[in-house]
């Protein structure tokens, strides 16, 4: 069985260039996989040997809200990639000529630009305009195509993390903001809570003032009713010292009527006394009413003046903080929180609330302006009513003092008419300054209720005006106590964040989605990941050039009485010999230049034992049958193989006519199988593709004992061939 296959294999040991030829046979596998995987090895990995230039024109621009801080974005970005290595490549920081002539003259395989407005684009995402910063990468694939699309890997992972970090910041200074907004809300409740006592003190001190101003009102009514009596006596004391000035004079021209008539002046002087006592101490008790309502008029000017200026001053206060800081902090409020509708209520509320403090304070200012303008009318009126009620009051205790010297007098007429003479001159005097004196107190009580009614005028309007001023006080009190309430309430839902909260929240919102690549059955370089391919390709190469050194098969046996089955398999086994020493060269080479490594050494060595086999059945096959068309043949099929065996991207990448034929190439399955043993994938897909190069080997095998069967019947073509290779 063996035979006819040693015969084959000793023809190589006759001379030195034979021997040779085995050798060479058994190595170029090894360097066709060896010198393309160790190109190929891990090219990612050598990035930082490409030079790529980066030219910074930035300008650096103000960060919004830092007091002046600048940010410098391309300097850090320059500093962040220029350490080899960091930025993907080998990053030189150069001016924009130096680097479009190295980009040129293929020094550098890209420049990064950065532009001067970069700073100031990137902090524009906090305010009113923002706009997009952008970066300009430029290559050239006249140097190098492949270089140029890891040059935009690389420039979509420095815009990412850049697009991670600016988006941190932003989202922070918002986070910040939040604390800012609470802050001024709380000082808001603040001045709220403040507005509204406050208000409770203007509304007490209001209800105080409309107390006052009623009871001054009501004093005020008094004193008028007084004054009134007070009038109709001294009219009836000028008609009583009138008449006593008639009858005096008349005692003075006769005494002898007076003899006569002496005990009726004596009854009379009498009624006069008592009547003069009454009058005096209607007197002395309208002066000490006079000076009671001036102390009550005193008082109430002096108390009311203050306490509306206090009334006023509070109320303008409180209008100024409702329309000044807090109208711009509901403001902001609203600004921020546009669609919220308490922001909303709060923002009506406030400017209802600022009207109404407004209008208290207009009715505040006219109270208070009214009561200035009251306060010396009323203090003369009352100045001028109790120096007139004075002097009445002396001319009425005058009054009294005559008529009791009348009335004793008039005792005395029956003593003697001597004495008469002496009193009626007397009394004449008296009655005419009694006169006098009664109608200047008609006189002074008439200009007293001229100002007395003036003055109730004034005070009904203080007592109205008070009135007002409380109903307004107590508005500002229920709206100030709502608009603390309605603050205080908003304060709560205004969330606060510490650093180390912002700086997590601020990572979280920057990059919500956390994306973790997880590799099953993951290869340690970018070559082991070609490794089955080249593998392949190298094996497939070496039945190739197996086949053009040894013979398909032992044509001499032909002519034999030998089988057919035993001359194809004497062409065959000299084949799968080479193949195995191919296979153990080739990863000899493998594993001791470039470390590689599989998952399953001994079912990867077997499966690749089981490709060469297949390989060199199908190249024993091509020859056997075509001769030297057949490399030709095989030739095509490596091609072909190359485009549809899916060794370096998926075959559903390729055209569909590839992925058609696809299934029926051996060159499909020895790079399926290899991958996953080499990966330590599932060993089913392996056993399946070993299946599958079992069959297509058999049947190359049966095809060429088919095909050997045939050569042994001689053609005129093949004794006379029309090409020969």
């Amino acid at each position: 069985m063996f035979s006819l296959p040693w015969l084959e294999l000793s023809r190589f040991k006759r001379h030195t260039i034979t021997r040779l030829a085995i050798i060479v046979v058994a190595i170029i596998p090894a360097i066709y996989g060896g010198l393309y995987l160790a190109s190929n090895w891990a090219p990612t990995d050598n990035l930082d040997k490409l030079q790529a230039a980066v030219v910074n024109t930035d300008e650096g621009a103000e960060r919004p809200n830092s007091d002046g801080e600048k940010l410098h974005a391309g300097d850090e970005l320059v500093d962040q990639i220029t350490p080899a290595g960091e930025g993907g490549f080998d990053w030189q920081e150069t001016s924009l000529k130096e680097a479009n002539d190295g980009l040129a003259e293929g020094k550098y395989f890209a420049v990064l630009e950065i532009p001067s407005n970069f700073s100031q684009r990137l902090v524009s995402t906090g305010g009113d305009d923002p706009e997009q910063a952008g970066l300009n990468l430029r290559t050239d694939d006249a140097h190098n195509f492949i270089v140029g699309q890891m040059a935009g890997t690389i420039l979509n992972e420095i815009k990412s993390g850049l697009n991670e970090t600016t988006t941190a910041e932003y989202v922070s200074e918002v986070y910040l903001g939040f604390n800012d907004i609470h802050s001024s809300t709380e000082k808001a409740v603040d001045g709220a809570s403040q507005l509204n006592d406050g208000a409770v003190d203007l509304h007490d001190g209001t209800g105080e003032l409309s107390d006052g101003a009623h009871t001054l009102d009501k004093g005020v009514g008094t004193l008028k009713t007084g004054i009134g009596d007070l009038d109709d006596g001294a009219g009836k004391l000028v008609k009583g010292s009138g008449d006593l000035k008639t009858g005096a004079d008349t005692l003075a021209k006769g005494t002898t009527e007076a003899k006569d008539g002496a005990k009726k002046l004596s009854t009379g002087a009498g009624q006069v006394a008592d009547g003069t006592s009454q009058l005096r101490d209607t007197a002395d008790e309208a002066t000490e009413k006079a000076e009671d309502l001036r102390d009550r008029a005193d008082d109430l000017v002096n108390g009311a003046r203050p306490k509306l200026d206090r009334a006023e001053d509070d109320i303008d206060s409180a209008r100024k903080t409702v329309n000044g800081d807090m109208d711009k902090r509901v403001a902001q409020l609203r600004e921020d929180y546009p669609d919220d509708p308490n922001v909303a209520k709060l923002a009506d509320d406030m400017d209802k609330l600022g009207g109404d403090l407004d209008k208290a304070h207009g009715r505040a200012s006219k109270a208070a302006d009214e009561a200035k303008d009251l306060e010396d009318p009323v203090k003369n009126a009352v100045d001028d009513v109790m120096d007139k009620i004075k002097e009445a009051d002396k001319k009425i205790g005058k009054l009294d003092d005559g008529a009791q010297k009348v009335a004793t007098g008039a005792d005395d007429l029956h003593s003697g008419l001597i004495k008469l003479d002496k009193g009626a001159g007397d009394l004449a005097d008296g009655a005419g300054d009694l006169n006098d004196g009664a109608i200047k107190l008609k006189d002074g009580t008439e200009q007293a209720k001229t100002g007395v009614t003036d003055l109730k005028d004034g005070s009904s309007q203080l007592a109205d005006g008070s009135d007002e001023l409380d109903k307004g006080a107590k508005k500002l009190v229920d709206g100030s106590g709502e608009l603390a309430d309605k603050l205080a309430e908003g304060l709560k839902q205004i969330p606060t964040y510490d650093k180390s909260d912002r700086e997590n929240r601020s990572d979280v919102v920057a990059m919500p989605v956390d994306a973790e690549k997880v590799k099953d059955n993951a290869v340690d370089a970018y070559g082991e990941g070609l490794a089955a391919f080249f593998v392949a390709l190298a094996l497939w190469i070496g039945g190739m050039i197996t086949y053009m050194v040894i013979n398909a098969i032992p044509y001499r046996a032909l002519m034999s009485s030998a089988k057919t089955t035993r001359i194809a398999w004497a062409g065959y086994v000299p084949g799968i010999l080479f193949g195995v020493a191919q296979v153990g060269v080739l990863y000899g080479v493998l594993t001791f230049a470039l470390d590689f490594s599989a998952g399953s050494w001994i079912w990867t060595l077997l499966f690749s034992i089981l490709v060469a086999a297949s390989f060199h059945a199908v190249h024993q096959l091509c020859v056997a049958a075509l001769g030297g068309v057949g490399r030709l043949v095989a030739l095509v099929l490596l091609m072909v193989q190359i485009a549809s065996a899916g060794g370096t991207y998926p075959v559903e990448t390729a055209p569909s006519i590839f992925q058609i034929i696809s299934p029926f190439l051996p060159m499909t399955h020895a790079v399926n199988g290899l991958r996953t043993l080499i990966a330590g994938g599932d060993m089913f897909i392996a056993a399946q593709s070993a299946v599958i190069l079992l069959l297509m080997t058999a049947i190359a095998l049966v095809a060429t004992v088919f095909v050997c069967g045939r050569k042994r019947m001689v053609t005129l073509t093949q004794l006379h061939p029309s090409l020969t290779l």
